[in-house]
């Protein structure tokens, strides 16, 4: 089986991909890099998070092979839903975990990223630098959250949901994928990957603030207005207060 963790940039993708990873690792599952060197798929599979910058057959396929051989493994992406997708979905060859967040929120994390970016950073927002950048930056993938949320037997997890009700939604995400994991593993996977509190030593969950609604209190009134303006109707739609 492969799972696919897709999520909005800036959305706790890394996180959630990382949470997913150990859970379904601890039911028997494999690492999707592990996968990606013993399959000899490094052309298709991306490091350092088992990433696949589109979900297109040409990657997919390949990247399929083994669950067909029995192997149940987590790949990463911020790609949206393509025909083969869907049909590996429709036939329970895939299943797929989408996540999102207030999209303001998102604007805020990408222009904080984008202004302390170091020269290892590869994001393709770095070159991201006003409020009106991002909103053009950000129009893709608010149609790719159209495509996921419209695409059948899909779990769809909002960041907000993870932070506020981080037990509930561990459970949704075992419930979805069918994991059996013993209790003591699960305790601690849980704990590892826990909001709201500091990185352990030698564990990165590339978690950082751990907030929500940061953009109230970091954008001025005329770029709230911007935001707002701009994205009214998605955010209600989203199930978000203007």
């Amino acid at each position: 089986m492969i799972i696919m963790n897709v999520g909005m940039p800036r959305s706790g993708t890394l996180w959630r991909y990382k949470l997913i990873r150990d859970l379904v690792i601890a039911s028997g599952g494999k690492d999707g890099v592990q996968i990606r060197n013993k399959y000899f798929l490094q052309p298709f599979i991306g490091l350092p998070n088992a990433d696949l910058n589109t979900i297109t057959a040409k990657r997919l396929l390949p990247a399929s092979i083994p669950s067909i051989l029995g192997e149940s493994y987590v790949l990463n992406s911020h790609a949206g839903p393509t025909n083969f997708s869907q049909y590996l979905i429709k036939t329970g060859n895939m299943k797929v975990i989408y996540g999102f967040r207030d999209p303001r929120d998102c604007i805020l994390s990408i222009l904080e990223y984008s202004g302390r970016a170091l020269p290892q950073y590869s994001a393709s927002f770095l070159k991201v630098q006003t409020v009106e950048d991002a909103i053009k930056f950000m129009e893709v993938y608010l149609e790719i959250w159209e495509g996921w949320r419209e695409t059948e037997n899909t779990l769809i997890l909002r960041y907000e949901d993870m932070i506020e009700n981080y037990d509930s939604c561990v459970e949704r995400i075992i419930s979805y994928l069918d994991l059996k994991i013993p209790g003591s593993k699960l305790s601690l996977i849980k704990s590892i990957y826990l909001p709201k509190q500091k990185p352990k030593e030698g564990v990165k969950i590339h978690f950082e603030h751990g907030k929500v609604n940061r953009f109230r209190d970091n954008f001025n009134q005329n770029e709230l207005e911007t935001l707002n303006n701009s994205y009214q109707q998605l955010l209600i739609k989203m199930g978000y207060e203007i």
